[in-house]
């Protein structure tokens, strides 16, 4: 596993769980080496100015069955039945697994949760992060219908965003603009190719 925040002077982190005290999260983000590669990659295709700010990588078992309970509380809470928080929870957060050859996205320190920043702060990106909402697809703004000039403006902030990660070898996921996978298993159906990538328990550093 790679720590993302001495990576490169274009890529920052803000380890979200850890300053939101979410159990088990740490004050670092991490990713295993390949996707840290191709990250660097995605940073380098930024305008001047610009820099990716990582909120979430690598994930173990307990904040993963931590973010999971919250979601579903929360779900729970806004009146739906069981069906419903199901379907919901299953576009937003894995069920927690600590099965190393069935592991949840994250566990595989091949997914990354992240934005883009500059000296004015995060870019506009419509919704905030982990905001668990219709707008939050990725595409929301490519199919929406008379966008002001603000909305223009977050369409072509998540294209930026999408362009970069993908252009360097990340699959981009619908339900969530900040979210992209490689290596893991969502990327290998989506490119038809087999994952590189199992699940981690415990982080080695090196």
């Amino acid at each position: 596993m790679v720590p993302l925040s001495n990576l490169s002077p274009r890529i920052k982190v803000f380890p979200y769980y850890y300053h939101h005290n979410v159990t088990g999260a740490m004050n670092e983000c991490y990713l295993r080496a390949g996707a840290a590669q191709r990250l660097v990659q995605a940073a380098g295709k930024l305008p001047k100015g610009l820099h990716f700010l990582v909120l979430d990588g690598w994930r173990p078992y307990e904040v993963q069955k931590a973010l999971y309970d919250m979601t579903k509380e929360a779900f729970e809470k806004k009146g739906m039945s069981e069906d419903e928080v199901r379907r919901e929870i299953s576009k937003f957060v894995a069920y927690p697994s600590d099965d190393a050859d069935a592991p949840s996205p994250h566990m595989t320190g091949g997914a990354v949760d992240l934005t883009i920043a500059g000296a004015d702060g995060w870019l506009d990106m419509g919704t905030g992060f982990d905001e668990f909402t219709e707008k939050a697809r990725t595409d929301w703004y490519e199919t929406a219908k008379a966008l002001s000039e603000a909305e223009r403006a977050v369409r072509d902030n998540r294209r930026l965003l999408k362009q970069a990660m993908t252009e360097a070898g990340f699959r981009s996921y619908d339900e969530e603009w900040w979210h992209f996978d490689y290596g893991n298993i969502p990327w290998g159906k989506a490119t038809n190719q087999v994952a590189i990538y199992k699940g981690v328990k415990q982080v080695s550093i090196y």
